[in-house]
């Protein structure tokens, strides 16, 4: 995996903190946060993880969880961060030198909503203890300034507000929904940065092929043949619902094709024009500025690799999806484009 997709790691959504100070009650696509939270599954710890090989960049042992989340959605972005202080207006606290006050590092989410379904669904199963498959990145991705202005927290990311408008909204921490016994100082530490933390690869693959929107049977053959299972037929259950969720619907006029979700390249991205001529290959940052503009209508056949099929535009985002942000859909082509 490239180094601008980051490393994909197990951790615990409890100890993950929220870099923005409010979320909306519901996702791009109308489903409450709430209603989202109650669909997290969850599955065991693959036994198989002991019998290989630990990556030289990951923890080493048996992690320490009981269960590993499903949730509906991709796996969450996260970036070990010295958070700065800041008081309730949200201006940063400074020193007595004008210096701004950092708090202490820990992991927090780049995608805050989905965060609170996966903390909800986290707090609701103890005192199990859960993890999530998670993406580690090293730095902020993208437009720097834009995914900046996240880091807006005014209590470190222990709690945030549910609400759409100042004023209208409602405070949330996890502890209000996991049982009374329950607190942050039970849940055991977590190393801060991608090496100190267990490879999903290893110990969870059909977790992580489901978070990273990629066939979970192929990956579980990548790593080895794992005995047919009650679990293992739910998990194939559980990966067709994601499947849908991800954009590919039952239409029989238009049967869905084989695809794989992947990180957005940061180059390669093409486009074919009302003449039939392909335009490219663009940067990422220029599509993503384009898109921003409004130049892409739905139907427009696009793709960011030339060994890729052209999708509709549409398509190549699901549901859910931002475009050119996190993900985007890539399919083989199974031949190459005739220019017209």
């Amino acid at each position: 995996m490239s180094e601008e997709e980051g490393k994909w790691r197990l951790l615990n959504p409890l100890s993950i903190r929220f870099s923005q100070p409010r979320i909306a009650p519901h996702y791009r696509d109308g489903h409450l946060i709430d209603e989202t939270a109650a669909e997290v599954d969850d599955m065991p710890l693959d036994e198989g993880g002991a019998s290989v090989a630990t990556s030289t960049d990951a923890a080493s042992g048996a992690p320490p969880y009981d269960a590993v989340l499903v949730p509906p959605f991709p796996g969450i972005r996260v970036i070990s961060w010295l958070p700065k202080i800041r008081r309730p207006d949200g201006e940063a606290e400074r020193d007595e030198h004008g210096d701004q006050k950092l708090g202490k590092r820990a992991w927090f989410a780049l995608d805050n909503r989905r965060l609170h379904s996966l903390q909800c669904a986290a707090a609701k199963r103890w005192p199990r203890r859960c993890c999530a498959v998670v993406r580690c990145i090293e730095e902020v991705p993208g437009s720097t300034i834009r995914e900046l202005r996240k880091f807006r927290t005014t209590t470190e990311g222990r709690c945030v507000e549910i609400g759409v408008r100042t004023g209208e909204t409602q405070n949330w921490s996890w502890q209000e929904v996991a049982p009374a016994a329950a607190s942050e100082a039970q849940i055991e530490p977590e190393g801060l940065f991608a090496e100190d933390l267990w490879d999903a690869s290893q110990w969870a693959p059909r977790a992580l092929a489901l978070a990273s929107g990629c066939d979970p049977a192929a990956l579980s053959a990548a790593k080895r043949e794992p005995a047919v299972t009650a679990s293992s037929q739910h998990v194939g259950q559980v990966a067709a619902a994601a499947t849908v969720a991800r954009g590919e619907n039952g239409n029989r006029d238009h049967p869905p094709r084989k695809g794989c979700l992947s990180g957005c390249p940061g180059t390669g991205w093409q486009y074919v024009d009302p003449s039939n001529n392909v335009q490219g290959p663009f940067p990422l940052a220029k599509m993503r500025l384009w898109h921003q503009h409004g130049f892409f209508y739905a139907k427009l056949p696009m793709r960011c690799d030339p060994s890729d099929a052209f999708m509709p535009f549409s398509e190549l985002f699901p549901e859910g999806i931002e475009p050119f942000r996190d993900f985007v859909l890539r399919r083989a082509a199974t031949e190459p484009h005739r220019a017209g």
